[in-house]
């Protein structure tokens, strides 16, 4: 079998050291550990972001029956998972889209959980009734920044922005660090969670942003660039980004006929 160029001779000696900086960490210093360590929060929380992309005509059967079921989950004592929440994209690169957060205390209780919901037969029955409305979905774990405690609380009336960020490889701890300086600038009733990719796609990182309106967005944003310190975040995490993406979402709860 012939060998790739990559891999042979001088050719795989200089694509060894034009990659050494990633396997010792950023900025060629020795890497302080994984970045679920450097940067996680303590109490280990997984975080599954599910994201179902939903036939035009089905939206209304749709919010109809899953938010319901959500919740029917969510109380249930013998599965062990928590619902953060279930919005619909208002306003973003797919307009017919549903987002759903849940939360696990750890690797092994998202598998205890999921072991049990395949052989479970009221949530077989929900996805039964549901794949038949979607024209596609996918799924992505998480984990929160460890300088960014999540908030939830007194969101109900509020609209959300997730903001999505594909970063270079190797640059996570830089944003980190970036960020960790940065978040102060925001205000704490604008910020609820910022989370960094652990399995599906990765490299990725999602802030979200709670608001009364789009005129709170705007103002509250623009407030942040008056605050000195602020620009300097931006400026050390811009060079950072690969591709990022901004969705506008609104709790399930939410009549179709007001989106």
């Amino acid at each position: 079998m012939l060998r790739s160029k990559w891999w042979s001779g001088s050719s795989w000696l200089m694509q060894r050291h034009m990659l050494a900086p990633f396997c010792r960490g950023i900025f060629g210093k020795k890497s302080p550990g994984s970045h679920s360590k450097v940067l996680g929060h303590e109490n280990n929380d997984i975080y599954e972001m599910q994201i179902h992309n939903i036939k035009p005509e089905c939206m209304i059967d749709y919010q109809e029956l899953v938010p319901e079921q959500m919740i029917v989950l969510d109380n249930r004592e013998d599965i062990p998972i928590k619902l953060i929440g279930s919005w619909t994209t208002s306003i973003g690169p797919v307009r017919d889209q549903a987002v759903h957060m849940w939360c696990y205390d750890s690797y092994k209780t998202m598998a205890e959980a999921k072991q049990k919901l395949s052989t479970d037969k009221e949530w077989l029955s929900l996805r039964k009734s549901r794949s038949s409305m979607l024209v596609s979905r996918s799924n992505q774990v998480l984990m929160a920044f460890t300088y960014w405690k999540p908030q939830f609380d007194h969101l109900s009336d509020k609209i959300f922005e997730l903001r999505s960020y594909t970063l270079r490889p190797g640059t996570l701890i830089e944003w980190g660090q970036a960020w960790e300086a940065g978040i102060r600038y925001r205000g704490a009733d604008e910020a609820v969670a910022g989370w960094f990719s652990q399995i599906g796609k990765i490299h990725q990182v999602h802030h979200l942003w709670a608001y009364k309106d789009l005129q709170d967005r705007k103002e509250t944003r623009q407030a942040a660039w008056a605050e000195p310190g602020w620009d300097e975040c931006v400026r050390r995490t811009v060079p950072l980004i690969r591709h990022m993406e901004s969705r506008i979402l609104v709790s399930m709860k939410t009549p179709p006929s007001a989106q």
